[in-house]
Order: structure tokens, then sequence, then C-alpha cells
């Protein structure tokens, strides 16, 4: 039967998308609670607790165009997560959510009237809005833009 200090690890692979923290940064809300060997005693839930330095570890990755289809690729290093797709057309004022994936690839067609586009590829975040500290990969340089013609 164990006794005294014990551990609890919770995988990578199931923590749910990133929060924004009250202090600006992302990262995850817990809190817990401990359960008796016999289950049959639970403590109190602890005081909600703020954790932050998640781990973004940039990628490489690259868009093919064929025809109206943009197709974007990026390695898997951060293996295990979601990641939130967003996109800028020439003819957009700012990037815009476009949609989310567990996989390393994502497909969409090209807005009507648009000459170029930028991708950003960032881990997965519960309010689904663009945030610099947590993209892997992105069309940053001028020589990334890419054309649809």
């Amino acid at each position: 039967m164990p006794s005294g200090d014990q551990k609890a690890i919770v995988k990578k692979d199931t923590l749910p998308p990133v929060t924004l923290l009250s202090d600006g940064s992302y990262g995850y809300v817990v809190r817990y609670r401990i359960i008796s060997e016999d289950q049959n005693r639970y403590s109190q839930w602890s005081p909600i607790r703020e954790i932050t330095g998640i781990d973004i570890d940039p990628v490489d990755g690259d868009v093919v165009i064929s025809g109206s289809v943009i197709q974007i690729a990026w390695d898997d290093d951060n293996t295990g997560r979601d990641y939130d797709v967003f996109i800028k057309f020439d003819i957009d004022a700012s990037f815009v959510y476009h949609g989310t994936t567990s996989i390393h690839t994502y497909s969409l067609l090209a807005k009507s009237g648009a000459s170029t586009v930028e991708v950003a590829i960032q881990i997965s975040s519960s309010d689904k809005e663009y945030a610099s500290s947590l993209i892997i990969w992105d069309t940053d340089a001028p020589e990334d833009l890419v054309s649809l013609s």
C-alpha cells in the first residue's frame, strides 16, 4: 500500500487548449483534490492556480497553391497538440481564425479577389485569438508571402 508523497502526472497529449491567463500570458488554469486510497474520502478543491511556461517549439512549414486550393503543412515537433490556423489574405485587415486541426496539414480555398495569402499556425488556445506568443510557424517574412496567381 503506497504511503507518503505521491505524484500525479498529466501527459501533454491529454491537456486542453491553453487559455489566456490573468497576467496576459498563455497557460493552464488548474485545481485539484485528493482522494483517499479506498476512494471514500475527498478533500476540498484546491485554490485555482495558473500554470505558465508552456513549450512552444518553432517548426518548419510550407504553403502550396494548386488552382484555388491552398495546402499548408508543417513539421510535427509539437505532437499531441491541436493547432489553430490563422489566414490573412491581402484584402483582409488582419489575421482571421480559420480552423483548428490535430494533424500537421490544413487545406482551404483561396478567397475570391485575393492575390496573396499569409499563414500563421499556433498552438490551439481556448479563445481562438491570434497570439504571436503561441505561433510555431508562419509566413512572416516578405519573401514568404504566397502569391495566389
